[in-house]
């Protein structure tokens, strides 16, 4: 990655990724899923789904537990290049923040012994969007939205409504998962069906660290507080 490679997978792969059935890493079976709407009583009342057969104006109730999954139209041909990012939640926080100090979770080791800190984010950014102009064959969807974002985390075990590429169960949450998703004709692909995205060399912008360095030292947090004056970012004292 540090040369420029980046390898992205489809949704199709990781919904299907055998052997992480015991640990919530890469597979996620509901990867290939864009919305679920389920039967039965929820925040607005109760929902209840039910279907036509033929010309008929009789309406089926298919039951209190009936479920409805739409899928992404092309997973096989939507690819995913899946990072951790430092990112404050809602509040306030980033995830494994305890007293002013950042905690990396062991299953981190789970991906490989070293990660790659990037350093400047918009450059790193730019580089992504001109390999991304120079390729034909790359497509974008509005299920993409802006073809990168946090992932979002609650429970979906009884989930309703929309999900996207960027919401995911709760369980995978320690990930702190920011996403780069685009599309890809067959022909870009690889004979595993991956893309291999060349955003040229990187190691300007980023340094190799080792995982269980930055388990044993985490990271000390210094929040800073600033304000807009005369058009320039000021540092206020607290």
């Amino acid at each position: 990655m540090r040369s420029g490679l980046l390898y992205m997978n489809s949704l199709d792969y990781f919904s299907k990724l055998p052997g992480e059935e015991l640990l919530p890493l890469r597979k996620d079976e509901l990867e290939t899923v864009y919305g679920v709407l389920r039967a039965g009583p929820n925040a607005r009342g109760f929902s209840k789904i039910s279907m036509k057969i033929g010309e008929s104006e009789k309406e089926i109730d298919l039951g209190a537990k009936a479920v409805i999954t739409a899928t992404f139209p092309r997973p096989k041909n939507y690819m995913l290049f899946c990072m951790g990012a430092f990112s404050d939640g809602v509040d306030g926080k980033i995830t494994g923040e305890v007293d002013g100090r950042l905690y990396f979770d062991e299953r981190f080791l789970h991906f490989g012994s070293h990660v790659l800190l990037i350093s400047n984010a918009p450059v790193f950014g730019e580089r992504i969007s001109k390999a991304i102009a120079g390729n034909k064959g790359i497509f974008g969807s509005k299920f993409f939205h802006d073809g990168f974002g946090l992932v979002q985390y609650r429970s979906l075990a009884d989930y309703s409504g929309p999900k996207g590429l960027y919401m995911k169960d709760e369980r995978y949450s320690w990930q702190r998962e920011l996403r780069i998703a685009l599309g890809a004709e067959d022909h870009l692909l690889n004979e595993s069906g991956a893309l291999e995205l060349n955003i040229g060399d990187i190691s300007d912008i980023s340094q190799i660290v080792s995982v269980q360095a930055l388990i044993d030292e985490p990271f000390r947090i210094n929040r800073r507080r600033y304000a807009v004056v005369d058009g320039h970012p000021r540092l206020i004292d607290d």
